[in-house]
This record gives C-alpha cells, sequence and structure tokens, in this order.
C-alpha cells in the first residue's frame, strides 16, 4: 500500500480513537445517552408560554430534576440534576431531558416572589414527542387516565393547506366546499379523518381527543381563525396527559 493510500485510512482510525474517548473521558463526554430528535416530520412540538408551579421544601417540578431544598434569607436552596445551587428572586431554574418514553422537555423556568413559605416559578416549557401516531379517541376515555404528568394551557396556531393533515390529530383539511353559483351561504371548509360533521365555517370550534403515543393523549380545543382557498388557521389550546 502506498503512503499516500495509507494516509486517509490512518485520519479515519485517529478519529474514531477521538470520538471513543470523547465518551469515557471525563469532561469530554457524557456517559447518559443523549436524547436525539428523530427526523423533520417525525416530531410534534407543543409550548406552554406560562407554566406555573408552587413548591414546598423536598418538592420537585413535575418532570424534572429540579428540587427546592429550602429557604435561607433572600436565598432560595435548589438542586438541579442532584446538584446544589443558591437562587434568588428572578433567577434561572432551566433544566431539559426525557420525561417519558418518547417526550423529551424544555423548562425554562425563573424564581418569582415567594409568599406564606412557598416557591413558586414560572417560564416557558416547550414539549417534543417522538414518532407520533395520532388516534382518535372518545373523549370519556379521559377519565380513564392514570396521569403521570398533566400540561395545560398549550397554545396552538396552526395554518394547514389543502390536502394537509393537522398536525398530532387525524383530520385532513380537503380545501373548501364548493357552492352553488350565486349562493351567499358562508364559505365552509371540508374535514375528513374525523368522527361527525365534516364542514367549518369561520369561527366554528373544532375540539378533538386522541392519542399521540400509548404513553400520550392530547386534547384540542380550536377555532377556525381564517378559511380561504390556501388553506385553513386554527388557533386555540390543548391539554397533554402523559400516563408513564
Amino acid at each position: 500500500m502506498s503512503k499516500e493510500m495509507g494516509k486517509p485510512i490512518l485520519v479515519f482510525v485517529v478519529l474514531l480513537g477521538v470520538m471513543g474517548l470523547a465518551c469515557v473521558v471525563p469532561g469530554i463526554g457524557s456517559a447518559t445517552p443523549v436524547a436525539t430528535p428523530t427526523p423533520l416530520g417525525d416530531t410534534i412540538s407543543f409550548t406552554i408560554p406560562a407554566y406555573t408551579i408552587s413548591l414546598e421544601p423536598g418538592e420537585v417540578v413535575p418532570g424534572t430534576q429540579i428540587e427546592y431544598v429550602g429557604r435561607a434569607g433572600d436565598v432560595y436552596k435548589v438542586k438541579i440534576d442532584g446538584l446544589e445551587a443558591n437562587k434568588r428572586s428572578g433567577d434561572s431554574l432551566i433544566w431539559n431531558g426525557v420525561i417519558a418514553p418518547g417526550v423529551f422537555a424544555n423548562y425554562n423556568l425563573r424564581l418569582t416572589t415567594a409568599v406564606f413559605g412557598e416557591v413558586p416559578v414560572a417560564g416557558p416549557v416547550q414539549l417534543l414527542v417522538f414518532n407520533p401516531e395520532p388516534t382518535e379517541i372518545e373523549a370519556s376515555e379521559l377519565e380513564q387516565l392514570t396521569t403521570r404528568y398533566h400540561f395545560g394551557n398549550i397554545v396552538i396556531n396552526y395554518f394547514v393547506p389543502a390536502g394537509s393533515i393537522i398536525p398530532g390529530t387525524t383530520i385532513l383539511f380537503e380545501g373548501l366546499e364548493p357552492q352553488p353559483p350565486g349562493s351567499q351561504s358562508a364559505q365552509q371548509g371540508r374535514l375528513a379523518g374525523l368522527s361527525g360533521y365534516p364542514l367549518v365555517a369561520l369561527g366554528d370550534s373544532l375540539v378533538w381527543t386522541g392519542r399521540l403515543r400509548d404513553n400520550v393523549t392530547i386534547r384540542y380545543n380550536l377555532r377556525v381563525a381564517s378559511l380561504s382557498e390556501d388553506g385553513i388557521r386554527l388557533a386555540g389550546t390543548a391539554e397533554l396527559w402523559i400516563t408513564e
């Protein structure tokens, strides 16, 4: 083998060695597997702009490893991933990680003013659900859930072109419903892939309940904000239940 042919192989071997070291040498790599988002289209994202919770000593922010330990004057002692930290009102409480199979979360919280010994925290939370496979269920099934985590006030604002599916649902927006010539009726859009009446007009409500994964259930409470040949805009809120 010539020296010129051997050089690429040598570089490749060295790179493999460096990658291996990064997995075992402290400060270079992590022994904990990193949650990697699936390819575009196989992940759905939800945002809670104003997630709030109040903590007592020993309690944690649900789904995280942010624990409130106690208070000493204006200092709030917390643990994040088991590491102690001193925080004051207005300071950040940031955490991200896998909170359930197929669900990754980013918490960007801050301490707010404490009252009567409780420690309220507030801020945006983003949830990523990997490989969703939406299936419609009866709303009554929500009463049978054994919930591990519940997230409300998820803000939804979707624009769905004709021929596309509303994200996180089985509902297909087919397009505008044809009208007879000269008709003065309000324009309607036709939906498919849902149980019940398939036509909606501007301002109508649209409620859908289903599962994104075996352990993730969602309920959309939306309204038609705009409707045209270009597509349909749906705005409102959603609730998410994680059972395991």
